[in-house]
Protein backbone atom coordinates (compact mmCIF):
# COMPACT_ATOMS: atom_id res chain seq x y z
CA UNK A 1 0.00 0.00 0.00
CA UNK A 2 1.58 2.94 -0.88
CA UNK A 3 1.91 5.85 1.67
CA UNK A 4 0.64 9.33 2.24
CA UNK A 5 4.56 10.53 2.02
CA UNK A 6 4.55 8.28 -1.42
CA UNK A 7 1.72 9.73 -2.72
CA UNK A 8 2.83 13.43 -1.86
CA UNK A 9 6.52 12.51 -3.54
CA UNK A 10 5.03 10.78 -6.52
CA UNK A 11 5.96 13.21 -9.50
CA UNK A 12 5.46 12.34 -12.32
CA UNK A 13 6.84 15.30 -14.61
CA UNK A 14 10.01 13.78 -13.91
CA UNK A 15 10.14 10.33 -13.96
CA UNK A 16 10.88 8.24 -17.64
CA UNK A 17 8.27 6.36 -19.31
CA UNK A 18 9.72 3.65 -16.58
CA UNK A 19 9.31 5.20 -13.79
CA UNK A 20 5.63 6.48 -14.80
CA UNK A 21 4.92 3.02 -15.71
CA UNK A 22 5.70 1.42 -12.63
CA UNK A 23 3.90 4.49 -10.52
CA UNK A 24 0.84 3.46 -12.80
CA UNK A 25 0.93 -0.54 -12.24
CA UNK A 26 1.24 0.07 -8.10
CA UNK A 27 -1.73 3.12 -8.49
CA UNK A 28 -4.00 1.04 -9.97
CA UNK A 29 -3.14 -2.27 -8.00
CA UNK A 30 -4.15 -0.24 -5.34
CA UNK A 31 -7.43 1.01 -6.80
CA UNK A 32 -8.54 -2.52 -7.48
CA UNK A 33 -7.91 -3.18 -4.19
CA UNK A 34 -9.70 -0.24 -2.92
CA UNK A 35 -12.52 -1.58 -5.10
CA UNK A 36 -12.38 -4.96 -3.55
CA UNK A 37 -12.32 -3.49 0.27
CA UNK A 38 -15.33 -0.84 -1.13
CA UNK A 39 -17.59 -3.93 -1.94
CA UNK A 40 -17.00 -5.84 1.47
CA UNK A 41 -17.58 -2.85 3.59
CA UNK A 42 -20.72 -1.65 1.49
CA UNK A 43 -22.07 -5.40 2.09
CA UNK A 44 -21.60 -5.52 6.08
CA UNK A 45 -23.13 -1.81 5.87
CA UNK A 46 -25.91 -3.05 4.18
CA UNK A 47 -26.14 -6.23 6.47
CA UNK A 48 -26.13 -3.98 9.32
CA UNK A 49 -28.55 -1.82 8.03
CA UNK A 50 -31.20 -4.22 7.34
CA UNK A 51 -30.86 -5.89 10.78
CA UNK A 52 -31.72 -2.72 12.77
CA UNK A 53 -34.75 -1.65 10.22
CA UNK A 54 -35.63 -4.90 11.54
CA UNK A 55 -35.08 -4.60 14.83
CA UNK A 56 -36.46 -1.03 15.09
CA UNK A 57 -39.76 -2.43 13.45
CA UNK A 58 -39.80 -5.10 15.89
CA UNK A 59 -38.93 -2.53 18.78
CA UNK A 60 -40.68 0.62 18.29
CA UNK A 61 -40.68 1.96 21.82
CA UNK A 62 -38.15 4.34 23.52
CA UNK A 63 -36.29 1.11 25.65
CA UNK A 64 -34.12 -0.09 22.36
CA UNK A 65 -32.08 -3.05 23.71
CA UNK A 66 -28.17 -2.74 23.79
CA UNK A 67 -28.20 -4.86 20.61
CA UNK A 68 -29.65 -2.22 18.40
CA UNK A 69 -26.56 0.22 20.00
CA UNK A 70 -24.49 -2.34 18.37
CA UNK A 71 -26.03 -2.39 15.29
CA UNK A 72 -25.95 1.37 15.12
CA UNK A 73 -22.20 1.15 15.83
CA UNK A 74 -21.46 -1.07 12.81
CA UNK A 75 -23.43 0.43 10.81
CA UNK A 76 -21.74 3.82 11.43
CA UNK A 77 -17.90 2.01 11.42
CA UNK A 78 -19.11 0.57 8.06
CA UNK A 79 -19.58 4.25 7.21
CA UNK A 80 -16.76 5.70 8.39
CA UNK A 81 -14.67 2.84 6.94
CA UNK A 82 -16.46 4.19 3.42
CA UNK A 83 -15.90 7.69 3.61
CA UNK A 84 -11.98 6.71 4.43
CA UNK A 85 -12.01 4.52 1.28
CA UNK A 86 -13.49 7.63 -0.88
CA UNK A 87 -11.01 10.00 0.58
CA UNK A 88 -8.04 6.99 -0.77
CA UNK A 89 -9.53 6.07 -4.25
CA UNK A 90 -9.45 10.65 -5.03
CA UNK A 91 -5.49 11.02 -3.77
CA UNK A 92 -5.21 8.03 -5.94
CA UNK A 93 -7.11 9.26 -8.77
CA UNK A 94 -5.14 12.64 -8.54
CA UNK A 95 -1.77 10.76 -8.81
CA UNK A 96 -3.07 8.70 -11.99
CA UNK A 97 -4.07 12.09 -13.73
CA UNK A 98 -0.73 13.30 -12.94
CA UNK A 99 0.89 10.46 -14.53
CA UNK A 100 -1.74 10.49 -17.32
CA UNK A 101 -1.11 14.13 -17.86
CA UNK A 102 2.80 13.73 -17.79
CA UNK A 103 2.84 10.72 -20.23
CA UNK A 104 0.65 13.25 -22.71
CA UNK A 105 3.44 15.76 -22.27
CA UNK A 106 5.80 13.63 -22.99
CA UNK A 107 7.31 14.32 -18.99
CA UNK A 108 8.06 17.50 -19.64
CA UNK A 109 6.89 20.11 -16.24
Amino acid sequence: MLSAVELADCTPHTLDFAGRASWRVRVVSELVEINSRQLRVETRRAGADIELQGALERTPDAALPTGMDLLREALAAAEAELDALELRRSALLAVLDALNAAELAGGQP
